[in-house]
């Protein structure tokens, strides 16, 4: 590895939101990780919900689309990246790690 990078964010809804961000990366070989540092629910009420994921790579490969469940992903040739905060009747912190080997 040769370098790192981090990036956070935060997202609120009551009752829901869902927050976009995207990062560029100078086309580089990318360990990317995405993951939830707090979660709290806002409402009177003990039902919410917080997720956070990256739903889309730009690399060598061209770009992926994935699911809202794709935690980490590792490619050649990075040039940016895309991550979704969703929050139902919550506060959430998330964050994204950026481990470069190129």
């Amino acid at each position: 590895m040769v370098g790192q990078q981090a990036y956070s964010w935060w997202a609120w809804g009551s009752p829901a939101y869902i927050y976009q961000a995207t990062v560029q990366i100078d086309n580089r070989d990318t360990m990317a990780e995405v993951a939830l540092g707090r979660s709290n629910f806002v409402d009177n009420g003990e039902n919410f919900y917080t997720a956070i994921s990256i739903i889309q790579v730009v690399s060598a490969n061209g770009t992926e689309n994935f699911s809202d469940t794709t935690l980490a992903v590792w490619r050649q040739g990075m040039t940016s990246l895309s991550i979704q905060i969703t929050v139902i009747s919550a506060f959430a912190y998330g964050r994204l790690m950026l481990n470069y080997w190129s």
